[in-house]
């Protein structure tokens, strides 16, 4: 097993401990692409988990792109940004602004993904957000980057990304010891032809078993290292995680309010016509509550579609 970015981290006391260590199968695969990248290529790597999290995806997809970074900056002599703040993103509208501006700025940098399922998932590819991650994907290329996705679930990407738009796939996974002690660290490989084999005879019954790995029955090896000031990780990513959900909340509230316009009718706020029946908005609170066990005020009905109808009063007047 090589070590790698020695120079970026140097153990002066035991120099022959500098950087940190990387499957030389692993290596040799993204020395390819190095070799590549400056013929106006571009790459996307996928990194999943086997549907399952804390599996140590992040410190895998962090170990690739220091390493892609500082390979830019030994083989070519460009120094390409790798930080928290330029090369980490948890959301897809920031990766479509974060992308655009580090394309720009840094052809050939490293941009990690983290979290992509949220906005990747293929249940999802109709929805607004996903459909503009997509169509990034679709587009970046000029920017001639080093794309890394990290997801729990293969097979949940559309078949755009999963099959065509990704060079290969790294499966995360942990192994048992001999005191039946999970271990983190393991990963399969898969290039595009086998990727595209799994995710064919795989997927209906999310059976990682479906392709053969590249690297054959040795799986591939990574350490606990993660080459940048991890309390600072995982801050971001929960603060990410909690504007999501935030986000998903108020999408959520929106939805319930226009339900409850459209059973209104468009012109009429005080009752609610279900067929040849007149339901007034006391009711509907009522039959919610019956229905979801969720108390919802009268008044709370009133609000809500006081407010849309004010909405829509403005956008005729304009």
């Amino acid at each position: 097993m090589a070590r790698v970015c020695c120079e970026w981290f140097v153990n002066e006391k035991h120099p022959e401990l500098s950087g940190f260590p990387m499957d030389d199968r692993l290596k040799i695969q993204l020395d390819v692409l190095l070799k590549n990248i400056k013929n106006d290529w571009d790459f996307t790597i996928l990194i999943t988990g086997q549907g399952e999290v804390r599996v140590g995806k992040s410190y895998i997809a962090a170990q690739i792109a220091c390493y892609w970074a500082y390979m830019i900056w030994k083989l070519y002599g460009i120094k390409v940004p790798f930080s928290l703040d330029t090369n980490f993103v948890f959301q897809g509208n920031d990766l479509i602004k974060k992308g655009n501006e580090l394309g720009v700025k840094y052809p050939y940098a490293p941009l990690i993904f983290d979290e992509a399922g949220a906005d990747l998932e293929g249940r999802k590819v109709m929805s607004g957000s996903t459909q503009q991650v997509l169509d990034y994907y679709r587009e970046c290329g000029q920017y001639n980057m080093l794309n890394i996705l990290v997801l729990p679930e293969f097979f949940d990407l559309p078949k755009g990304i999963a099959l065509s738009r990704s060079i290969f796939l790294i499966d995360v996974f942990y192994m048992a010891d001999e005191e039946a002690v999970f271990q983190r660290g393991y990963f399969n490989f898969y290039s595009r032809r086998s990727k595209k084999y799994l995710y064919l005879y795989g997927k209906r019954d999310l059976n990682y078993s479906a392709a053969k790995s590249d690297f054959g029955i040795v799986p591939g090896r990574f350490y606990n290292f993660f080459p940048l000031n991890v309390p600072e990780y995982d801050k971001l990513k929960q603060e990410a995680l909690k504007k999501r959900e935030s986000h998903r909340r108020n999408v959520f509230m929106v939805q319930r309010d226009a339900l409850m316009y459209l059973l209104c009718g468009e012109k009429q706020v005080k009752d609610i016509k279900v067929g040849e029946k007149v339901m007034t908005q006391a009711t509907l609170g009522k039959r919610i509550e019956q229905l979801t066990g969720i108390y919802m005020a009268h008044n709370t009905i009133s609000d809500a579609l006081r407010k849309l109808h004010a909405e829509f009063e403005e956008e005729e007047d304009i």
